[in-house]
């Protein structure tokens, strides 16, 4: 038996009922909404894996274009847009946008 004095909110498809779970439940319906909205990264998936498993032959030509980003690193990226778009934008400190615009000039001199 529920006790009527209990609060109960509905997240999503699940139901949450104590006090930090509705705090963890908003700050996460928040989080979500602000990435749906404010940085929506248009990533086409045809480029998902643009160098075709032909990564490693690009490394040295990435590694002079990002020199604050180790061989080892760009690796582990896989050549990936998404991957390398996070490595740019914490070497180099700058927004989502600049770095993924960087990645796609980077992705069509190597693929043009």
């Amino acid at each position: 038996m529920t006790n009527p004095n209990d609060q109960k909110k509905m997240t999503g498809n699940k139901e949450v009922t104590t006090k930090a779970e509705m705090i963890k439940a908003d700050k996460t319906s928040r989080d979500d909404a602000k990435m749906n909205t404010s940085s929506r990264q248009t990533i086409d998936p045809a480029r998902k894996d643009a160098f075709n498993g032909k990564w490693p032959s690009q490394i040295k030509a990435a590694k002079s274009n990002w020199n604050k980003i180790s061989e080892s690193e760009l690796l582990k990226s896989n050549g990936t847009e998404i991957n390398l778009t996070e490595l740019v934008q914490q070497r180099y400190s700058v927004s989502k946008d600049v770095a993924n615009k960087q990645v796609k000039s980077f992705i069509d001199k190597c693929l043009g």
